[in-house]
């Protein structure tokens, strides 16, 4: 009889583990990149009702991205929405900027007008450790695994 009561409670115990999950407010704010490649300055906004945006610049470049946001495990996966504005298109995180490659349009055939590209974020996904935003970088980027694509609450000091 003991064994039973005992293998009852294990049992019980058991299927009432659960990994504790971060909570979503722990996402939801303004993020500033902390190091990047070249000086820039990079922010994106999470925010509660599922959406982020990202600006984006370095001396005469400007990028910028929209879309929705979910919960991954233990991560925040951003994916882009469509533009229904021509741009010219570029993954949030390439590390061969010399590479010779087509460019991509959010609109196919149109003209471009500004000098601001459309961010493609697609399933990029971040983690947060101690108070800090980091990038799980994916081997499509061809970047070194020492890089580093960190974000926080507060602003990075520029010299």
């Amino acid at each position: 009889m003991t064994v039973k009561i005992f293998s009852f409670l294990l049992f019980i115990s058991l299927i009432s583990c659960k990994k504790a999950e971060i909570p979503i407010s722990k996402f939801v704010g303004v993020w500033y990149d902390t190091e990047y490649i070249v000086p820039s300055l990079t922010i994106i906004k999470i925010k509660a009702d599922s959406t982020f945006s990202c600006t984006s610049g370095a001396c005469t470049w400007q990028g910028f991205s929209q879309g929705k946001w979910k919960i991954v495990g233990d991560s925040i996966e951003l994916n882009s929405t469509k533009s229904d504005t021509c741009y010219k298109m570029l993954p949030f995180v390439h590390c061969n900027p010399f590479e010779k490659r087509k460019d991509s349009l959010t609109i196919s055939n149109c003209n471009p007008k500004g000098r601001a590209d459309f961010l493609i974020f697609e399933k990029e996904r971040f983690y947060i450790k101690n108070d800090s935003l980091l990038y799980k970088l994916k081997s499509s980027s061809k970047c070194p695994d020492t890089l580093k694509i960190i974000f926080a609450k507060t602003q990075k000091i520029r010299k």
